[in-house]
C-alpha cells in the first residue's frame, strides 16, 4: 500500500547574520524545523505549531518561500520565509528533552550543508537562498 501523501510545513528561519537555523539529529543528519500538517491542518500551522514545540519559541511566518514534491511520499513540502532572529530570540531557544530526532540546533551557512540534509529539503533551501538573493538585488 502506497504511503499517505501528506503537507508539510517547513521553516526558514535566520539569524540577522542570514545564517539558516537546521536541527540535527542523533544520527547526523540535518533537517529544517517544521513538520507535517494534521488532516485539515494547513501547511503554515503545522509549521508553527512545530517550531514553537520544539524551539520554545513563536515564529512568525511572512510569506512561502517554495514548495517542493517530495516523491517517494507524493507529500508536499512548503517553505515558510521567517522573521529573523536576534540574538535575545535566539537565547530563549530550549530544545527538547531526549529525543533522537533533535539532539542539536545551529545557525549555518547554506547552502554550505548539503551533507546529512534530504534532497528535497535541500532544494528548497538552495531555490530560496536564490530567490531571497534576487529580491535583494532589485
Amino acid at each position: 500500500m502506497p504511503p499517505t501523501p501528506l503537507i508539510y510545513g517547513l521553516a526558514h528561519i535566520t539569524d540577522t547574520d542570514g545564517r539558516l537555523l537546521m536541527f540535527k539529529s542523533g544520527a547526523g543528519k540535518w533537517r529544517l524545523p517544521g513538520g507535517p500538517a494534521l488532516r485539515e491542518e494547513t501547511a503554515r500551522n503545522a509549521m508553527a505549531y512545530y517550531t514553537r514545540r520544539d524551539l520554545h519559541i513563536r515564529i512568525e511566518p511572512r510569506f512561502v518561500l517554495g514548495m517542493e514534491l517530495i516523491h517517494e511520499s507524493r507529500s508536499t513540502a512548503y517553505l515558510f520565509a521567517c522573521t529573523p532572529l536576534h540574538a535575545n530570540a535566539i537565547a530563549r531557544i530550549e530544545l527538547p528533552g531526549a529525543r533522537p530526532d533533535i539532539a542539536a540546533f545551529a545557525f549555518v551557512d547554506y547552502p554550505g550543508i548539503a551533507e546529512g540534509v534530504s534532497p528535497h529539503e535541500h532544494r528548497l533551501v538552495t531555490e530560496a537562498a536564490r530567490a531571497l538573493r534576487g529580491a535583494r538585488a532589485t
